[in-house]
């Protein structure tokens, strides 16, 4: 193989030189900064970018934390008037139930008079009663009707 030669060595390496010089001077001098500006625009740009994204979650916390701020005042309002409509439904409820139990304690005292008179009237019905069937039995018994004050006096007594 010719160019393990060493006579062909030393020319080979020179060109090799020469070659690696062009391509390098070519290729680094020519297509690098090109290259490098391209990264470098990237870059900024991409820095520009994550800086908006910051502002932008920064604003986006800002506008959540007014949000939420906003949602817990509403909510509290709605407590406050939740627990106001109830402690009125309760007063109206409890003014309803004490009028209630007004009327239900005066009808209960009529009913209680109402009662006692009743039982009053039924005793003295009873007591009419029971006179009229003593009566009727002395009258069987003996043959001779006692008078009606003392067959009513007897039964008051017996009772």
């Amino acid at each position: 193989m010719p160019q393990f030669e060493f006579a062909n060595f030393a020319p080979q390496l020179a060109w090799l030189a020469v070659f690696f010089a062009i391509l390098y001077f070519g290729v680094v001098r020519l297509t690098l900064p090109r290259i490098g500006k391209v990264v470098d625009g990237r870059e900024a740009m991409v820095r520009d970018d994550i800086a908006t994204a910051e502002a932008s979650k920064a604003e986006a916390d800002r506008v959540r934390e007014a949000y939420e701020a906003s949602i817990a005042a509403a909510r509290g309002q709605a407590l406050a008037s939740v627990n106001e409509a109830k402690a009125r439904a309760s007063r109206a409820s409890e003014a309803r139930l004490a009028e209630t139990d007004r009327e239900l304690d005066a009808r209960a005292a009529e009913a209680a008079t109402a009662l006692a008179t009743a039982r009053g009237s039924a005793m003295a019905e009873v007591e009419r009663i029971a006179a009229d069937a003593a009566s009727e039995i002395v009258a069987r018994v003996s043959g001779s009707r006692p008078p009606e004050n003392s067959a009513l006096a007897a039964v008051r007594a017996a009772a």
